[in-house]
């Protein structure tokens, strides 16, 4: 059976399990025009039925709109500490909230979630006055049928990701490859090249690109294949869906549109 991923634009991905469970990523479907980030094609009212939503870390263009769709459905929210914090002040349920800190899994009916760390900062005005800050996360994801993703959200490089690959041996890698728009540059956490790196140091199958406004996704795909010339580079526009299974030979994975959710 498939796992289908869809990327919804910039940080959001949303993952079909095997048994038909939903799961969204740092769901920014709005847009930051003051960044340059565009909006997503897809509507809020598609994650009525959303199962599960994971937010990586508290920046904006992470948390996207994860708030109005945890109210318009019955998910679970899985987060790092100061999204927690901004959940409760949004009036989320405490007892909807799987907050972790990295090394901590946590079991949903079959699916594994373990948070990693993440190589940047997590820090978000809560009130008037108030700050806060907590780790930020990656994500490795493990599918009812034994599928392992991982979900770099915002990092730099490390060799951590190197011993990721060592010890959880993911299939499938989601990776940040380019930047907003700050005063004018790329405020860019992972460069294509050095994207490349790490998904040859996970020992991924497919590596989806994501966080990125110019070219630097083809520019991945090209680094990719030079460094880890067995695994495929997807690149996907904001809309579109990919199948994945572990059984290569038999996988018909290919891009295509995915029809909407009600």
């Amino acid at each position: 059976m498939a796992v289908t991923f869809r990327y919804l634009g910039w940080t959001a991905f949303e993952i079909t399990l095997e048994d038909g469970r939903r799961i969204i990523l740092d769901p920014m479907l709005a847009g930051r025009p003051e960044e340059d980030v565009p909006p997503s094609p897809c509507k809020l009212e598609e994650f009525d039925g959303v199962d599960v939503v994971m937010i990586t870390h508290v920046a904006a263009d992470h948390v996207g709109q994860a708030f109005d769709i945890l109210k318009r459905s019955k998910a679970r929210l899985v987060c790092d500490m100061s999204t927690r914090f901004k959940a409760l002040a949004a009036g989320i349920s405490p007892d909807r909230i799987l907050f972790m800190v990295s090394g901590v899994r946590f079991q949903l009916d079959g699916l594994f979630v373990k948070a990693l760390p993440a190589h940047h900062l997590s820090f978000s005005q809560l009130g008037e006055n108030s700050f806060i800050n907590s780790q930020p996360l990656s994500y490795l994801i493990t599918t009812p049928g034994g599928v392992r993703i991982f979900f770099g959200g915002d990092t730099s490089i490390s060799k951590d990701h190197q011993l990721f690959g060592e010890l959880y041996k993911p299939h499938v890698a989601v990776l940040g490859v380019g930047g907003v728009n700050v005063l004018g540059q790329s405020f860019t956490e992972l460069y294509p090249d050095e994207a490349a790196l790490v998904a040859k140091w996970l020992g991924v199958k497919v590596a989806f690109p994501m966080h990125y406004r110019f070219d630097e996704g083809t520019q991945f795909a090209r680094e990719l294949k030079k460094r880890a010339p067995r695994a495929k580079a997807v690149l996907l526009k904001p809309g579109e869906a990919y199948r994945f299974t572990l059984d290569r030979a038999k996988s018909a994975s290919r891009r295509r549109p995915a029809a909407k959710r009600r």
